[in-house]
């Protein structure tokens, strides 16, 4: 089955892609990651005395529907730090801000003096692109209001953005085209991306052999009932890989090289990133593992010190 045979309501798919998932929250890396959700009450969260938690924030309201995240804080900073915003997977039609390790990498970065912003955004098939994109964007810049900024002591010039699967194509989405309110504000300074799909356009097809869970995956995030163009012209737009230029901010791109994503992907995006003169660290891991799976010591430990540089 190819990825234009696959109808975005196509319900085998989905199912496929929602056992994947399960899969890999079960087998997560990260020591003190859980898969079930966190409280989301507004009060902040003390079980780590080097960080407050702070969950269940709304930061958006488009639509009538409350979009929340949790802030992660480095207690007693001396002075603004830098803050990164978490963007979750799922095939953007599953998880939220405090699943599949994203609590635990928010701590994580709290407890290296980086504030952590999780966030939830609108989930497919009833949100398409550009919602999710929009919803990013309206994070940081709800991040970047003077009242916030001084509430969890961040500097808003200095954000970053970190993505795992869905969440790694939101994160080079905004990380490279920076519209709308995000351009007031100015462009994210660095970002992270874990298994992530730089092009979804009918030349995606030629990047590798993408598995039906990967093109279920995207055409429900378009809205698109193929990639062939006249029936998703919006997947160009999609395609950070398409929107790079010199302008873009410095990114490390992760990807297993028998996964999900076809490593092509991350190959693709880090050429084009080069070529425009972008700093880009490409870290192909062997064997199947995707998204937050990638993130074993060696790796959390290059990104941290990554955006401690990049965010400075």
């Amino acid at each position: 089955m190819t990825v234009a045979s696959i109808s975005r309501t196509g319900r085998a798919p989905r199912r496929a892609f929602r056992a994947a998932v399960l899969v890999l929250c079960a087998a997560l890396v990260l020591p003190i990651t859980s898969c079930a959700s966190s409280p989301s009450a507004a009060d902040p969260d003390a079980s780590n005395s080097a960080v407050t938690v702070t969950p269940g924030l709304v930061y958006s309201s488009p639509e009538g529907g409350d979009l929340k995240l949790d802030a992660c804080v480095p207690k007693d900073a001396s002075e603004p730090t830098a803050a990164v915003v978490l963007l979750h997977g799922g095939g953007f039609i599953d998880g939220d801000r405090t699943g599949g390790g994203m609590r635990a990498v928010c701590e994580l970065f709290a407890e290296n003096g980086i504030a952590g912003f999780s966030i939830d955004y609108r989930l497919a098939p009833e949100f398409v692109y550009p919602s999710q994109v929009e919803d990013v964007e309206a994070a940081i810049a709800w991040i970047r209001q003077p009242e916030q900024a001084a509430r969890f002591g961040v500097d808003p010039t200095r954000i970053g953005l970190f993505g795992s699967s869905a969440g790694a194509i939101l994160t080079q989405t905004v990380a490279t085209l920076g519209t709308g309110s995000l351009q007031e504000g100015g462009r994210v300074a660095a970002a992270v991306s874990l298994s992530g799909v730089s092009l979804m356009t009918e030349d995606a097809l030629t990047l590798g052999s993408p598995s039906d869970e990967a093109a279920s995956m995207i055409l429900n995030y378009l809205g698109c009932p193929s990639v062939i163009a006249a029936d998703c012209p919006q997947a160009a737009e999609a395609s950070a890989v398409l929107s790079v230029d010199a302008s873009d901010p410095p990114m490390i791109l992760v990807n297993g090289s028998d996964e999900l994503v076809p490593v092509e992907q991350a190959e693709t995006m880090a050429a084009a990133l080069k070529a425009a003169k972008v700093p880009v660290q490409l870290s192909v891991q062997d064997g199947s593992k995707h998204g937050i799976q990638l993130l074993g010591p060696h790796i959390r430990t290059r990104i941290i010190e990554f955006f401690t540089e990049r965010l400075s």
